[in-house]
Protein backbone atom coordinates (compact mmCIF):
# COMPACT_ATOMS: atom_id res chain seq x y z
CA UNK A 1 0.00 0.00 0.00
CA UNK A 2 1.00 3.50 -1.11
CA UNK A 3 -0.22 7.06 0.09
CA UNK A 4 1.28 10.17 -1.62
CA UNK A 5 -0.10 13.69 -1.31
CA UNK A 6 1.04 17.57 -1.61
CA UNK A 7 1.28 19.84 1.14
CA UNK A 8 1.60 23.83 0.87
CA UNK A 9 3.01 24.74 3.96
CA UNK A 10 0.46 27.78 5.72
CA UNK A 11 0.61 29.98 8.85
CA UNK A 12 -2.44 28.79 10.23
CA UNK A 13 -0.59 24.79 9.87
CA UNK A 14 2.12 26.09 11.60
CA UNK A 15 0.34 27.99 14.29
CA UNK A 16 -1.67 24.46 15.14
CA UNK A 17 1.86 23.01 15.05
CA UNK A 18 3.25 25.35 17.67
CA UNK A 19 0.19 24.91 19.78
CA UNK A 20 0.13 21.28 19.74
CA UNK A 21 3.54 21.02 20.67
CA UNK A 22 3.65 23.77 23.57
CA UNK A 23 0.46 22.45 24.88
CA UNK A 24 1.11 18.76 24.88
CA UNK A 25 4.23 19.26 27.25
CA UNK A 26 3.78 19.67 31.24
CA UNK A 27 5.38 23.54 30.67
CA UNK A 28 2.19 24.13 28.39
CA UNK A 29 -0.04 22.34 30.49
CA UNK A 30 0.50 23.79 33.82
CA UNK A 31 0.78 27.63 32.21
CA UNK A 32 -2.75 26.90 30.75
CA UNK A 33 -3.87 25.58 34.58
CA UNK A 34 -2.03 28.65 36.31
CA UNK A 35 -4.14 31.08 34.16
CA UNK A 36 -7.01 29.52 34.34
CA UNK A 37 -6.55 29.64 37.73
CA UNK A 38 -6.20 33.13 37.97
CA UNK A 39 -9.87 33.75 37.18
CA UNK A 40 -11.65 32.24 40.03
CA UNK A 41 -8.82 33.58 42.47
CA UNK A 42 -9.34 36.82 40.99
CA UNK A 43 -12.97 36.84 41.57
CA UNK A 44 -13.00 35.14 45.02
CA UNK A 45 -10.44 37.78 46.63
CA UNK A 46 -11.60 40.93 44.79
CA UNK A 47 -12.83 42.48 47.80
CA UNK A 48 -11.05 40.97 50.23
CA UNK A 49 -7.17 41.98 48.86
CA UNK A 50 -6.12 45.38 47.58
CA UNK A 51 -6.68 46.29 44.02
CA UNK A 52 -2.95 45.89 43.22
CA UNK A 53 -3.72 42.27 43.74
CA UNK A 54 -6.73 41.90 41.80
CA UNK A 55 -5.03 43.81 38.91
CA UNK A 56 -2.38 41.01 38.90
CA UNK A 57 -4.34 38.03 38.89
CA UNK A 58 -6.11 39.59 35.62
CA UNK A 59 -2.77 40.03 34.06
CA UNK A 60 -1.59 36.83 34.74
CA UNK A 61 -4.70 35.70 33.58
CA UNK A 62 -4.84 37.09 30.58
CA UNK A 63 -0.75 36.67 30.12
CA UNK A 64 -1.28 32.87 30.17
CA UNK A 65 -4.07 32.19 28.46
CA UNK A 66 -4.00 35.15 25.50
CA UNK A 67 -0.16 36.17 25.28
CA UNK A 68 1.42 33.32 24.88
CA UNK A 69 -0.91 31.51 22.00
CA UNK A 70 -1.01 35.27 20.35
CA UNK A 71 3.20 34.87 20.61
CA UNK A 72 3.09 31.42 19.00
CA UNK A 73 0.58 33.26 16.14
CA UNK A 74 2.85 35.42 15.37
CA UNK A 75 6.48 32.71 15.52
CA UNK A 76 3.82 31.18 13.10
CA UNK A 77 4.09 34.22 10.60
CA UNK A 78 7.20 34.98 10.82
CA UNK A 79 8.31 31.45 10.34
CA UNK A 80 6.90 31.56 7.60
CA UNK A 81 7.96 34.59 5.79
CA UNK A 82 11.66 33.72 6.92
CA UNK A 83 11.98 29.65 6.37
CA UNK A 84 12.02 29.36 2.17
CA UNK A 85 11.76 25.55 2.29
CA UNK A 86 7.97 26.49 3.23
CA UNK A 87 7.32 28.52 0.21
CA UNK A 88 7.07 25.35 -2.18
CA UNK A 89 4.89 22.18 -1.40
CA UNK A 90 6.11 19.25 -0.48
CA UNK A 91 5.40 15.74 -1.61
CA UNK A 92 5.11 12.93 0.85
CA UNK A 93 5.31 9.03 -0.75
CA UNK A 94 4.58 6.60 2.33
CA UNK A 95 4.98 3.26 1.85
CA UNK A 96 5.81 0.10 3.77
CA UNK A 97 9.53 1.53 3.37
CA UNK A 98 8.93 4.15 5.32
CA UNK A 99 7.92 8.08 3.99
CA UNK A 100 9.77 9.42 1.60
CA UNK A 101 9.72 13.72 0.99
CA UNK A 102 10.37 15.34 -2.10
CA UNK A 103 11.04 19.04 -2.43
CA UNK A 104 12.45 20.65 -5.93
CA UNK A 105 14.76 18.07 -6.49
CA UNK A 106 15.64 17.43 -3.11
CA UNK A 107 15.02 13.91 -1.44
CA UNK A 108 14.73 12.40 1.62
CA UNK A 109 13.54 9.42 3.17
CA UNK A 110 12.68 8.21 7.01
CA UNK A 111 12.50 4.60 7.97
CA UNK A 112 9.75 3.69 10.19
CA UNK A 113 11.93 3.15 13.18
CA UNK A 114 13.10 6.41 12.94
CA UNK A 115 9.51 7.89 14.19
CA UNK A 116 9.99 9.38 17.54
CA UNK A 117 6.10 10.14 17.51
CA UNK A 118 3.05 10.65 16.15
CA UNK A 119 0.26 13.03 16.86
CA UNK A 120 -3.04 14.15 15.36
CA UNK A 121 -4.86 17.36 15.96
CA UNK A 122 -8.09 18.67 14.15
CA UNK A 123 -6.49 20.22 11.45
CA UNK A 124 -3.05 17.66 11.15
CA UNK A 125 -1.71 14.79 11.77
CA UNK A 126 2.52 15.80 13.23
CA UNK A 127 4.98 13.05 11.99
CA UNK A 128 7.64 13.67 14.71
CA UNK A 129 11.64 12.85 13.14
CA UNK A 130 13.06 14.52 16.60
CA UNK A 131 12.04 15.90 20.01
CA UNK A 132 11.35 18.80 17.93
CA UNK A 133 10.21 18.91 14.20
CA UNK A 134 8.00 16.91 12.72
CA UNK A 135 6.45 16.97 9.28
CA UNK A 136 3.10 18.82 9.10
CA UNK A 137 0.35 16.66 7.45
CA UNK A 138 -3.15 18.88 7.07
CA UNK A 139 -5.46 16.29 6.99
CA UNK A 140 -7.00 18.26 3.66
CA UNK A 141 -4.05 17.65 1.97
CA UNK A 142 -4.26 13.49 2.90
CA UNK A 143 -7.93 13.90 1.48
CA UNK A 144 -9.71 10.62 0.93
CA UNK A 145 -6.36 8.70 1.87
CA UNK A 146 -6.53 9.37 5.25
CA UNK A 147 -7.94 5.97 6.48
CA UNK A 148 -5.34 4.21 4.26
CA UNK A 149 -2.73 6.55 5.96
CA UNK A 150 -4.11 5.91 9.55
CA UNK A 151 -3.79 1.73 8.37
CA UNK A 152 0.21 2.27 7.35
CA UNK A 153 0.98 4.08 10.49
CA UNK A 154 -1.19 1.60 12.61
CA UNK A 155 1.10 -1.15 10.80
CA UNK A 156 4.71 0.17 11.34
CA UNK A 157 4.77 2.61 13.82
CA UNK A 158 5.21 1.11 17.29
CA UNK A 159 1.67 1.80 19.03
CA UNK A 160 3.69 3.56 22.37
CA UNK A 161 4.06 6.12 19.44
CA UNK A 162 0.88 6.83 18.43
CA UNK A 163 -0.89 9.07 19.88
CA UNK A 164 -3.99 9.55 17.61
CA UNK A 165 -7.21 8.60 17.24
CA UNK A 166 -7.18 5.54 14.79
CA UNK A 167 -10.47 4.77 13.45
Amino acid sequence: MKVQFNVQMTRQYLFDFFLQHTYRTLRGKLSLLAGLAMIPLCVLTWNRVGRMFSVCYIFFAVFFLLLMPGKLWIKADQGLKRTPVYRKPFTYKVDSTGITTIQNAQTGHLKWNQVEKVIDSQLCLYVYINKADAYVWPKAAVGKNYQKLLELLKKHVDARKLKIRLK
